[in-house]
């Protein structure tokens, strides 16, 4: 595994613990809930059902952008080792082997989309990460300031923020370094 692969996983890794919490929130748990804020507190005791889907939508989306960088760097890597040749005449009128190959065909016949959508994924959790980051922080700091709720402040600021902020930087390391093996 090379060392720009190595940065893709790690930030998948990184997506899927960012993901779990969500999960285990929306099926009851509550530890740490309190560092997200004591409004999801409410909302679960008055909107249940509204709370669990909204918490698996996020978990969703959060897999998803964990995922989607390792599909990019899959089909990257393999357009680099596949050779660009043309493809012959009986190689083309072949019988296919089966679906699951049609399908994996079909997912990488954009591999720019996957790639832009996985570098589109880093910006915004580098940006999203960031900003969360030093609003809470700023909120934290500012003197004289009665915060509502300042065990969320704490939480988002030393927890959750830093954690995307670090997923979008590692996935973008990531990515610059495969695009760059790639390219050479």
């Amino acid at each position: 595994m090379s060392r720009s692969t190595a940065l893709i996983w790690w930030a998948g890794l990184l997506g899927l613990l960012n993901a779990a919490p969500s999960y285990y929130w929306a099926f009851g748990g509550d530890a740490l809930l309190g560092t997200i804020g004591t409004w999801l507190i409410d909302l679960r005791d008055e909107m249940p059902v509204l709370s669990i889907l909204a918490l698996l939508g996020i978990a969703v989306g959060k897999t998803l952008a964990a995922l989607i960088p390792l599909v990019a760097a899959r089909l990257l890597k393999a357009r680099a080792q596949s050779s660009p040749g043309p493809r012959s005449a009986s190689a083309a009128s072949a019988p296919s082997m089966g679906s699951r190959r049609q399908a994996a065909s079909r997912l990488g016949q954009r591999p720019e989309l996957w790639w832009n959508l996985s570098r589109l994924i880093a910006a915004a959790l580098i940006l999203y990460g960031a900003a969360g980051l030093l609003v809470n922080a700023g909120l934290l700091l500012w003197p004289g300031l009665d915060l509502q709720d300042p065990t969320a402040r704490l939480g988002q600021a030393l927890l959750w923020y830093p954690m995307l902020l670090s997923w979008g930087l590692v996935l973008a390391a990531g990515l610059r370094r495969l695009r760059a093996t790639a390219a050479a």
